[in-house]
């Protein structure tokens, strides 16, 4: 079974009729701890734009039929409702739930929103491809799709005008979204039908509006039965048809690593902490949700097909009983799942007819503990642990919106490890006896949910699609404890991020990375696409602070000290933390000792968080796996890429730049840092460097001059413009020169004249081998260079 999404969603829908009570008080109250607001058409932009600023949660609209495509009022033309996102024709993933989007209805006039079944087929095509990614990435295809117009032959009527897409009929058919909310069928009397389950789909009619919990890659069930039809077979025949799908089913199971097994009662009721039960009466229940049995769990496969132990006659014997009349079976119901209690063989023999239904009396047992079909006695057990650890925290209270759903058993034992940890820092810290609830819920807003938003937003459920995000939440603390132990590092979970997809992701582009490492263990490290470093590892951030930690690669020489009073410079004013590394073949303690000491007497007048690590390996690998975790790496200027072809080609700074996979800092020589030169020509590396210039400016103060080389005077844009526009939008002020020469030139001699105390410009811009042979411009600062180089990726 895929990842789900770790909590139930409440959706507030809206379609065809403006609702002003949705804005009132009393209305409000009701309704304000929904998550999100689906728009299914015909509903002015204006009235959309006052729930989305009264409810503050993201807004997902299509339009119908009788919407403008312009829509105009006091503030001007409005295109669609502002804060909204239009679903049309795409796909979108919020709140870890996979929704899609189809706007309008059949033609019956001239004028926009109007789809023939043609044109409706093929906007629903175009999305089959993201499906199929979706099901490898999230283990499912699609959660709920919005819609003006219902689905072909549901919920739709005979006339053109309010008749439904085939489109969607086969989208649900085949891609079995969880929900499929529409509008456009105006309901006037309570006795309409405005729900209806199509295979696993429910299908739901959101006329005015509708308050609607929703549980992605749930299954929902049809009420509509497939009836009981004797079999032109003999009993016997009938009973050999069912022991082979019994065994086909098992053989399934095993390729799958599905369920075979059906859930013993006794073993549920065990886990349950429930208070009460009470008589439904006869009911048709679903055979799919039937997962366990009270007395003959293991006589039967998962799907209620005989085992080898089953007796044939007495088999035989109810499916001749059943030709004649069907007599109830008598069920458990736990949630949405049922339990056999008298009736096994009756179900078994309503399994091998086909039948969808079977008539039960039911007995429901009330209990906290949710329990699906698709579940098993791990899931069971592992959902009691979630129940007992939200209630004895306190947080099934205090926090009600968080789950805190895990997919192993002992994860909830480790939370709690870690609130009494947290619980002890807190008395160490105030000096104050802090209650375990108390401390849950601290631990909840200064440690568990900034992890989490590090999970969610750096696309680490993507390589995990399996794991929830408290999976990976204990899984990254539990990794970087461990790095930290391995190699006495101390580094924040946060750091271990990136390095913990590449080290487990599952996904092909780690796979790759890691048998392309082992295949070539000594090839260098390729860098991701141009941005990555900033959009995943640095846009979780709340504390809005880029260089939070600091690698520095020490070599023992002098060299390698100014590159540490660079680093030290950059901490002061960050206020980060600094890891000098010295990677070493065969440095004797004695030395190590020394290198120490001369650290430490460089850091006396200083109050910086600064630690000295040694490591035994190749140079140019270690930095780059350290650098993954921290913010910046610097080193020094020592052997800068030579100006021929072969020397180019050996340059281990050249290599360290390219495979490097955050912002490098080349240092000649120690200064300041208080003007910077940015290098821009426009190219989207450049670009990465003009947003960390423009971040310099706004947190260190420091003055800015941008310049680009042009080839003559005559040139026809000036890439200075689009830095322009970005830095005034900004409020930053800077200097803007352009000149004609060639770029290393034009650089160091604006840097010259303008006194700038450091460089900013992006990284290799040409192919590895273009550069090899022609050189670059990079190259030529690296080597002519008397100022630090800051290089963007």
């Amino acid at each position: 079974m895929g990842y789900m999404p770790s909590r139930a969603l409440k959706a507030l829908s809206v379609s065809d009729r403006i609702d002003t009570s949705l804005l009132e008080a009393e209305i409000y109250e009701k309704y304000k701890d929904i998550d999100l607001i689906l728009s299914c058409g015909d509903l002015p932009y204006y009235h959309i734009e006052k729930l989305f600023q009264l409810y503050e949660v993201p807004v997902l609209y299509v339009r119908g039929n009788h919407d403008p495509r312009v829509e105009y009022g006091k503030s001007g033309p409005l295109y669609g409702p502002r804060g909204g996102i239009d679903m049309h024709g795409r796909m979108e993933v919020l709140n870890e739930a996979i929704f899609a989007g189809f706007e309008g209805s059949l033609p019956y006039k001239d004028g926009p929103f109007l789809y023939s079944q043609a044109e409706m087929w093929h906007l629903v095509l175009r999305l089959v491809p993201r499906l199929l990614w979706n099901k490898l990435t999230y283990g499912r295809y699609l959660d709920v799709v919005i819609a003006h117009s219902p689905p072909y032959g549901i919920h739709d009527r005979d006339s053109n005008v309010h008749g439904g897409f085939k489109a969607f009929r086969w989208l649900i058919k085949v891609f079995r979204p969880t929900y499929f909310f529409h509008g456009h069928i105006h309901v006037y009397e309570d006795t309409q039908t405005t729900e209806t389950v199509v295979g696993n789909t429910k299908v739901i009619n959101t006329y005015g509006h509708r308050k609607t919990i929703l549980r992605p890659g749930q299954r929902h069930y049809s009420t509509r039965e497939r009836p009981y039809i004797p079999s032109l077979e003999s009993a016997a025949e009938d009973f050999r048809s069912a022991r082979r799908r019994g065994a086909l089913e098992n053989i399934w199971d095993s390729l799958t690593g599905s369920a075979t097994h059906l859930i013993q009662f006794q073993q549920i009721e065990d886990q349950l902490e429930y208070d009460h039960s009470f008589e439904l009466g006869l009911q048709d229940i679903p055979l799919d949700a039937i997962v366990g049995s009270v007395s003959r769990p293991s006589d039967f496969t998962r799907k209620f097909f005989p085992r080898e132990v089953v007796d044939p006659s007495r088999w035989q014997q109810v499916k001749k009983g059943m030709d004649q009349a069907i007599r109830p079976i008598k069920v458990y119901q736990i949630d949405q799942t049922y339990f056999v209690l008298d009736g096994n063989h009756r179900v078994s023999v309503a399994r091998q007819r086909g039948m969808t239904h079977i008539p039960a009396y039911v007995t429901r047992i009330e209990s906290t503990i949710p329990l699906t079909p698709e579940d098993d006695i791990d899931d069971l057990i592992i959902k009691n642990q979630q129940v007992r650890f939200r209630k004895d925290t306190g947080l099934e209270t205090l926090r009600p919106d968080l789950e805190f759903a895990t997919t192993f058993p002992g994860g909830y034992q480790q939370l709690r490890e870690q609130i009494s940890s947290h619980q002890l820092n807190l008395e160490l810290r105030h000096h104050y006896p802090y209650s375990f609830q108390e401390a849950a819920e601290s631990w909840v807003e200064e440690v568990y949910l900034p992890l989490l938003q590090t999970v969610s937003q750096s696309g680490l459920l993507r390589d995990f699609p399996q794991r929830t995000p408290t999976d990976l939440y204990i899984w990254l603390t539990q990794y970087q404890k461990e790095i930290s132990q391995q190699y006495g590092w101390e580094i924040k979970p946060a750091s271990a991020v990136d390095s913990l997809a590449a080290a487990y992701g599952q996904r092909l582009i780690h796979r790759w990375k890691r048998f392309r490492k082992q295949l070539f263990p000594r090839a260098a490290p390729r860098l991701g696409g141009i941005g990555d470093w900033r959009r995943t590892h640095l846009m979780p951030r709340k504390e809005g602070q880029i260089f939070s930690a600091i690698l520095v690669a020490l070599n023992g020489q002098e060299s390698g000290w100014k590159a540490l009073e660079q680093a030290f410079t950059i901490a002061e004013k960050e206020g980060s933390s600094v890891a000098a590394l010295h990677v070493h073949h065969g440095l004797s303690e004695i030395a190590q000792t020394q290198i120490k000491e001369a650290c430490q007497k460089r850091l006396a007048h200083r109050k910086l968080d600064a630690r000295v690590y040694f490591e035994e390996g190749e140079v140019q690998e270690i930095l780059t796996q350290r650098a993954l975790w921290n913010d910046l790496l610097v080193f020094s200027l020592e052997h800068p890429p030579g100006d021929h072809p072969a020397s180019r080609l050996k340059s281990g700074i050249r290599a360290l730049v390219q495979g490097c996979p955050r912002p490098l800092l080349a240092v000649p020589a120690v200064t300041g840092m208080n003007h910077g030169l940015l290098a821009f020509d426009g190219s989207p590396k450049a670009t990465e460097a003009l947003y960390l210039a423009a971040y310099l400016a706004e947190k260190w103060g420091v003055e800015l001059t941008l310049v680009t080389a042009q080839e003559d005077s005559a040139a026809q844009t000036n890439p200075l413009e689009k830095a322009r526009e970005y830095l005034e939008a900004r409020d930053i002020s800077a200097d803007y020169r352009s000149e004609i020469g060639s770029p290393a030139d034009v650089v160091l001699n604006t840097q010259e004249a303008r006194k700038c105390d450091f460089l900013i410009v992006g990284g290799y811009g040409y192919q590895p081998v273009m550069e090899v042979l022609f050189g670059s411009t990079l190259d030529a600062l690296l080597r002519n260079s008397d100022v630090p180089i800051l290089v963007c990726h």
